[in-house]
């Protein structure tokens, strides 16, 4: 239970830590942080994968018990806090991934764990029903919807309501925005400042400059289990003096030199591709070119990907590689990796990696069969590529025996990568390549990506993040109803435009 120890002066700030520490035996994971939130504001957290971030937030939400230092809500210390503690406190983590039980209505899941008894014990569906309908009015949500039907914005507004109706005056919210398109955000921002205006608290956590600057009103930045900076006013920060605190440095946004591919030969030709989703009638790819993918959920560019390396079935369609006959669409991805396709994930946890696994067994996964003979395998090649992409994509571990799971976010994305280039693909395709790591991680995979198409290899980069994409790319197809609506190339790729053409 929560423990009222002395008390700490009453002022505007509902949470402060103070010279907050843990420690795992010889590894500091955070060293003397202090910070202090504004009641009904929004406090932004920001820093690289392995600078400290989930270990505060774990602390602050009872998760981990500090080293050392101390916390106080609401102008009082506490002591000896665990979850069910800091929750009755009123603080609640809302975790990356929603938590939702998907066969529920949203008003069954709005009030998970505390739902109204009624006469002899049985639930009282009439009053949760009438108490989830007031909760929910104007957050767009049906509360007799099937929670698994709900979209990826509904979802996350279901558990910051939940949090709300638990008794939640500070909300954690890590890193909410993946997997959100453009316009996504803006929705669940405006539903954020909404609930500030109505006295909510959130810590926001983004690997993001420009969502701290578009949502927050102060921020904190750590490095290294450290703070290592911050504002009160974030009107007065600019996106490069956060990227400076969050690396130590300054940082040269990657911008990939544009080469016109007008007149090439194309590598890569569909045709009359028909499937869930996607409905193209032609698209050719030049060799050595980069062409991203964009568009609102179920427009057809994420699942004109999965349809060209065999995830997503197809009805109709061919796809010609170099001076080949042009094909049938692979049917798993088996063909494709056969055929010189790869194709990397959006979800590193699920579909890119086995995260138990050492780094090497990852890198080597994919590509066996060129190195396999009467079913054995020739451990000195594998040991080769292992190396060869261990140090190629700058994975930053003691060694390719390590596991996956012991790396920080971005690390796991450069394995992930490793693997689908061991392959030595044709065609490359990427599913939001940054998402979930820190920017210099960013920068990194980026350039690792341009590298690789100067090499000829030709590359589709699936993307919601729009200046990601015009920093990257040669062309940009903005899809709608499954097929292409616009192109941009060249001079005419801007970020303005490109938001412009998305959200239209």
């Amino acid at each position: 239970m929560l423990h009222n120890a002395r008390p700490a002066p009453e002022d505007d700030f509902i949470l402060r830590v103070d010279n907050l520490s843990k420690s795992y035996g010889a590894v500091h994971a955070l060293r003397g942080v202090s910070i202090a939130v504004r009641r009904g504001s929004i406090h932004g957290l920001l820093g690289e994968n392995g600078a400290g971030k989930s270990t505060l937030v774990g602390i602050i939400s009872g998760q981990h018990t500090p080293s050392g230092g101390t916390i106080a809500l609401n102008g009082r210390v506490l002591e000896n806090t665990d979850v069910r503690a800091m929750e009755e406190a009123g603080v609640f983590l809302v975790t990356q991934e929603p938590m939702i039980v998907d066969h529920l209505s949203a008003a069954e899941n709005l009030m998970l764990g505390i739902w109204p008894s009624g006469p002899g014990g049985f639930v009282s569906w009439r009053r949760l029903n009438a108490d989830a309908a007031r909760m929910l009015e104007g957050s767009g949500i049906n509360p007799k919807a099937r929670a698994g039907r709900l979209d990826a914005v509904a979802r996350r507004k279901l558990n910051i309501l939940r949090a709300m109706f638990s008794g939640g005056k500070v909300i954690i919210l890590d890193e909410p925005t993946a997997a959100l398109t453009v316009t996504d955000r803006r929705v669940l921002f405006d539903f954020m400042r909404r609930l500030k205006a109505e006295g909510v608290t959130f810590i926001f956590i983004s690997h993001y400059n420009d969502e701290i600057l578009d949502i927050c009103d102060a921020v904190s930045v750590l490095r290294d289990g450290s703070l290592a900076g911050g504002s009160d006013d974030i009107g007065a920060m600019t996106s490069e003096q956060l990227s400076e605190l969050v690396l130590g440095r300054g940082l040269a946004l990657f911008q990939r030199e544009r080469v016109s591919h007008d007149g090439k030969a194309p590598l890569v030709s569909l045709r009359g591709v028909v499937a869930e989703h996607v409905d193209l009638a032609a698209l050719d790819i030049a060799p050595g070119e980069i062409v991203g993918f964009t568009g609102l959920p179920g427009a057809g560019a994420k699942e004109l990907a999965r349809a060209i390396f065999g995830l997503n079935p197809t009805r109709a369609g061919t796809i010609r590689l170099g001076d080949a006959a042009a094909v049938a669409l692979p049917r798993d991805p088996s063909d494709a990796f056969a055929a010189g396709i790869a194709y990397l994930s959006d979800d590193r946890r699920r579909e890119g990696s086995v995260s138990q696994m050492s780094i090497a067994d990852n890198i080597a996964m994919s590509s066996l069969g060129s190195r396999s003979r009467a079913g054995f395998i020739d451990s000195a090649a594998e040991a080769r590529v292992v190396e060869r992409y261990f140090q190629a994509m700058g994975i930053k571990a003691p060694g390719p025996q390590v596991a996956v799971d012991t790396l920080s976010g971005g690390n796991q994305q450069k394995v992930c990568l490793g693997r689908v280039l061991a392959t030595e693909p044709r065609l490359l395709i990427v599913d939001e390549p940054t998402r979930g790591i820190d920017i210099g991680v960013k920068q990194d995979v980026l350039r690792i990506i341009d590298r690789l198409s100067r090499t000829g290899v030709a590359v589709i980069m699936v993307s919601t993040d729009t200046d990601e994409l015009v920093r990257a790319a040669d062309r940009i197809c903005i899809f709608e109803h499954g097929a292409i609506r616009e192109t941009l190339s060249g001079d005419a790729i801007s970020t303005e435009r490109l938001r412009r053409m998305v959200q239209a």
